[in-house]
């Protein structure tokens, strides 16, 4: 993070902050999991889904469903633009994430922590589970992707694939 212009005071916030949710440091940005600590965000826009995809990939005997819910609308936050969230639940319990991103080069903040956070939810409204990532962004960046991903052997969303809702809520925020 030394590279990215980042203050002293920026860079201790992040790796406590980081180290609260994932339990590590060390990295310039917050692996998607689901969060154990609260995450502190202030600056934030709260938004429905506007695509639902699914699909399915892999041997044609053994096929891994997937649904996708996707937000292509921009979510500006202060000086930081989310251009697309693209969320991705495969029922094998593979989670992909894609963040497209900018911040312009007149704000105050050298770099920023933007992220987003999916409350996914079946058809009858029930919470299964609530997953985040972040990554940090400096200033001047244009249009650029974010991409992660992860494992979650959860049983509710296991339990629940097939009856996710078609439209999901998902926050986009700005630490």
């Amino acid at each position: 993070m030394g590279k990215l212009g980042v203050s002293d005071e920026a860079r201790e916030r992040f790796v406590a902050l980081q180290k609260a949710v994932t339990g590590e440091t060390g990295t310039a940005w917050i692996p998607l999991s689901r969060p154990s600590a609260t995450l502190d965000f202030s600056t934030h826009r709260q938004m429905a889904s506007d695509i639902h995809n699914t699909g399915a990939i892999g041997p044609e005997k053994e096929p891994v469903t997937w649904k996708e819910f996707v937000w292509t609308s921009d979510q500006t936050i202060k000086d930081c633009v989310l251009h697309k969230i693209s969320w991705r639940f495969y029922e094998n319990g593979l989670i992909c994430l894609e963040v497209c991103g900018s911040k312009d080069a007149v704000g105050l903040d050298g770099s920023d922590l933007i992220g987003h956070r999916l409350e996914l939810r079946d058809d009858t409204g029930f919470l299964i589970g609530i997953w985040a990532a972040a990554f940090l962004i400096v200033k001047d960046t244009e249009r650029r992707s974010f991409q992660t991903s992860t494992e979650d052997d959860h049983k509710l969303l296991k339990l629940h694939f097939g009856k996710l809702a078609e439209q999901q809520t998902g926050i986009a925020f700005r630490i």
